[in-house]
């Protein structure tokens, strides 16, 4: 018995594992007999017929049918070999053929797959397998299989005919025998095995030739197993031959686009699935459900091409649809469909046609656009009597905290130009106050501008500073950030420094560069500039810009487009408001006026009295007219309160605002004096207008040095002196000395000063900056000496003194030009001794002996002695700021 069952095994694994070639699939009682031998046997089977069992398992856990076909290779040489002016204009479209794909495959096996469901009408033939199951009084199950004459042996009833008969007839006809003819015996019949048959799949198939498959196979399946079409295959001719007679005919678009399988019947042995050439094709492009190129019949309309194509897509523009068709003497005509009409639907098809169907406008239509400085932009839906209340629920969520909702604009267009009018309103009244003029009716296509209460300027204007100072930079930087504190408006951006980090803060909360960004994108200035610009266009003789100007004490100075009937006070209102600081008795309107006579322009000036404009006053709140510029004055003194800081040792350091015409001496005895620990010899004062000066003054200087270097590089005469041997090390200290800044140091005398000495007290400026250092009772020496060192002062000593304690001159100074620089910023050069014998000026605490370098000493040098004194001036200045 197990022998027998070993034996079977061995047929199940053979039928497992075997070629393809033998085209036969294992049963599940097979399968399952192998399963339950001892996993050596199982082992042992594997290596008789050479195959491996799967790892991890010591039985295959499934087994599938052999995969009988592969995808089709990108390529087909013979193919490419042999295209045509199809093939051409689909390279050039794009577009491929409908329904080559779905059959794109190359046959890898011709073994039929036999696992499939039979269906009850399936005709019985030699070499099935019917499959009887008894129970009952007697348990048994035979699979018997059909003669080649057509019957099977049933044990204990004899040979039964079954073959011509259909699956369902032989199961009732079987079932009927053993109810009838077996007392106590029921039966469960069922098809095993189906036969195998030989087909041929011809014409222009991918692989055209013979197929060995299952008694099930349909057409298409026949065409599936030969790799489907060829390039030049027609889905719409398949013919099905049957001893030379063409019995049926299979249009695939029928099965593809329509599920209809009528025409798709079952093969028999012997058949011949003949696949014609293709013939009539049209490309059909654009906004259709599936560009392709499709094959037409003779007499089909262009009705039945776009249902091939699935129909048009919901953004197809139907009423011009573009066919480019081949005319009979050579090139192409054009012909403009308009699927709207039924005519044109009825126009027959010709082989050839490219046809494209273009999409309908993106351009929205009924629409009200809303922009700027709100939670929610974009495009609304516009209704007839739609208002500006009913875009905003409410002031408080429908904006950004930063929103100014006094001023709004909303831009119409008002012809098919795509001309543009505004309206100017307050968006807080509209929503407040439904019934107000500012409750705008809108009409399509509106775009309503919502400003933030922020100029460009403003955002981009503070850096903070939080450290003590250390330096005199470090202390003018601290003071210049102070004042700019005190000034600062509370709705503007700052920046916070700390070391090299920046961060950017708004309303006390950090900020990326992204959302500074967005509060710059929704400025006056920037939602504004292109319906300025629109504006400036349209214009045209008789007919000046509709755009004004307001300058001055204003909140937002710039140009604004004039709304209908706008007038000074509305100008004002789009502007801000006024400042602080405006001088609303008396501003000043420009207006250009052309004479008619000689069409020559001049501005007229207009006195306005914006207390009474604002008010309503028909004499002063004029109307804006085109070009106007409104100048607001500013309030006479109303700034002339001056900062000045003070550092250092004062008793009270801080920044003061001083009067106009205030001294020096005036504002120390403000700030209590001077601390017994301060040098007043040695005070920094900087002044903003010098150091400006300054700094121009250097920059030209750098600018001629480079010129003169140029001229000397190519200066070829017999003196040697005045050519430059090595421009690249003179260039390198010309831009050293380029990148020297100005410090706008004034010399003042502070002992005289707090002395009450007028001669030498001046009256102080905007930006002033004192600093008082801390009295330091020593005499430097730098510059080109041996060890450039600082020592505590001796009355005793002088110049020559220090410069031998410093070690000497090197062999490159300088020594006619020795010179002090004092605390306080004065420089005298000494003139007589040895070096300068009796001096009959004294080295006082905080002076600074400099040794030049001889200029004659570096070729390179030649020329600039006043760009050394400049450099060794600047560093000697910050060396005792230090």
């Amino acid at each position: 018995m197990l022998k027998g069952t070993f034996s079977i095994a061995a047929f199940a694994l053979a039928s497992m594992f075997a070629p393809f070639s033998y085209a036969q699939t294992p049963t599940p009682a097979q399968i399952q007999m192998f399963k339950s031998l001892p996993a050596d046997q199982q082992q042992a089977l594997a290596n008789q017929y050479g195959v491996s069992l799967p790892s991890g398992a010591s039985q295959p856990s499934s087994f599938e049918n052999p995969k009988v076909v592969d995808a089709r290779p990108a390529t087909n040489e013979t193919e490419q070999s042999t295209r045509g002016p199809e093939d051409d204009a689909q390279a050039q479209t794009g577009l491929k053929r409908f329904g080559l794909d779905l059959f794109a495959g190359s046959p890898s096996t011709f073994a039929p797959i036999s696992d499939v469901p039979v269906p009850a009408d399936y005709t019985v033939g030699p070499g099935d397998e019917i499959v009887i199951q008894l129970f009952g009084k007697e348990n048994t199950t035979n699979r018997l299989r059909v003669s080649r004459e057509g019957v099977i042996n049933f044990p204990s009833l004899g040979p039964v005919q079954v073959a011509g008969m259909t699956f369902s007839e032989v199961r009732d006809s079987l079932n009927q025998r053993v109810r009838e003819q077996m007392i106590g015996v029921r039966s469960d019949i069922s098809l095993g095995e189906m036969r195998t048959m030989q087909i041929f799949v011809m014409g222009d198939a991918y692989k055209p030739g013979a197929y060995t498959v299952s008694a099930l196979t349909t057409i298409s399946q026949a065409i599936y197993y030969s790799g489907g079409f060829s390039e030049s295959g027609a889905l719409r001719n398949v013919q099905l031959k049957r001893n030379g007679q063409v019995i049926r005919k299979l249009d695939m678009y029928d099965l593809l686009l329509r599920g209809d399988a009528r025409n798709d019947v079952r093969l028999l042995p012997g058949d011949v699935v003949f696949i014609g050439a293709v013939g009539n094709t049209i490309s059909i492009d654009g906004e259709v459900n599936r560009p392709a190129i499709y094959e037409i019949k003779s007499g089909e309309t262009y009705k039945q091409a776009f249902q091939l194509a699935g129909g048009f897509t919901a953004n197809a523009y139907r009423d011009q649809i573009e066919v480019k068709r081949y005319a009979a003497k050579g090139g192409r005509d054009l012909v403009t469909l308009n699927f709207t009409q039924s005519h044109d639907q009825q126009i027959k098809v010709k082989d050839g046609d490219t046809v494209s169907v273009p999409t309908k406008s993106e351009e929205l239509t009924r629409f009200v656009q809303v922009e700027g400085d709100v939670r929610h932009s974009g495009f609304l839906e516009w209704k007839p009597g739609l208002r500006i209340a009913d875009l905003f629920q409410s002031v408080d969520t429908a904006f950004k905290s930063t929103a100014d909702v006094n001023y709004a604009v909303v831009v119409r267009e008002i012809n098919a130009q795509r001309d543009i009018e505004v309206f100017q309103l307050n968006l807080a009244k509209a929503i407040l106050a439904p019934n107000s003029e500012d409750n705008l009716q809108l009409h399509s296509r509106d775009r309503v501008l919502v400003f933030n209460r922020l100029s460009n300027k403003g955002i981009d204007s503070l850096l903070e500073v939080d450290e003590k100072a250390k330096s005199f930079e470090q202390a003018q930087q601290q003071a210049q950030e102070q004042i700019q504190q005190e000034e600062q408006d509370l709705s503007a951006a700052t920046s916070t420094v700390t070391g090299k980090e920046v961060r950017m803060m708004w309303q006390g909360e950090e900020v990326t560069p992204e959302q500074i960004q967005d509060l710059k994108q929704n400025t006056r200035s920037s939602l504004l500039a292109p319906v300025l610009l629109k504006l400036q266009q349209q214009s045209r003789l008789g007919l000046a810009p509709q755009i004004a100007e307001v300058t001055g004490e204003v909140k937002y100075p710039g140009r604004y487009p004039i709304t209908p009937r706008m007038k000074v006070s509305d100008l004002l209102e789009a502007a801000g408001g006024l400042t602080y600081g405006a001088f609303t008795i008396n501003a000043e309107l420009a207006r250009s006026v052309i004479n008619n006579i000689d069409e020559r322009a001049s501005i007229d000036i207009e006195r306005i009295d914006l207390r009474k404009a604002i008010q309503g006053d028909v004499n002063n709140d004029v109307i804006i007219v085109g070009r106007d510029r409104l100048n607001v004055l500013q309030k006479p003194n109303v700034k002339l309160q001056s900062t000045v800081m003070l550092q250092g040792e004062v008793r009270f350091p801080g920044s003061y605002t001083v009067r106009q015409g205030e001294t020096m001496s005036e504002l120390l005895e403000r700030a209590g004096g001077l601390t017994e620990f301060a040098h007043p010899m040695g005070a920094i004062f900087t002044r903003e207008a010098l150091r400006l000066q300054e700094q121009k003054l250097l920059n030209q200087y750098a600018a001629d040095m480079r010129a003169e270097t140029a001229k000397k590089t190519f200066r070829a005469d017999s003196n040697l002196g005045s050519v430059v041997s090595d421009p690249e090390k003179t260039l390198a200290f010309i831009e050293e000395a380029s990148r020297s800044k100005a410090l706008g140091r004034m010399v003042v005398q502070l002992n005289r000063i707090l002395k009450h000495d007028r001669s030498a007290d001046f009256m102080l400026e905007d930006g002033d900056f004192l600093f008082v250092p801390t009295f330091r009772n020593t005499v430097s020496v730098m510059g080109e000496v041996q060890v450039p060192i600082t020592y505590l002062l001796d009355n005793k000593l002088e110049v020559d003194d220090y410069l031998n304690k410093a070690g000497g001159a090197k062999k490159q100074a300088d020594e006619d030009r020795i010179f002090v620089v004092r605390a306080d910023g004065s420089v005298y050069k000494p003139t007589s001794g040895y070096w300068f014998g009796n001096n009959n000026q004294e080295l006082q605490a905080g002076d600074t002996i400099v040794v030049p370098i001889d200029t004659d000493y570096r070729d390179a040098l030649s020329t600039w002695t006043a760009a050394t004194q400049i450099l060794y001036q600047t560093g000697v200045a910050i060396n005792a700021l230090k």
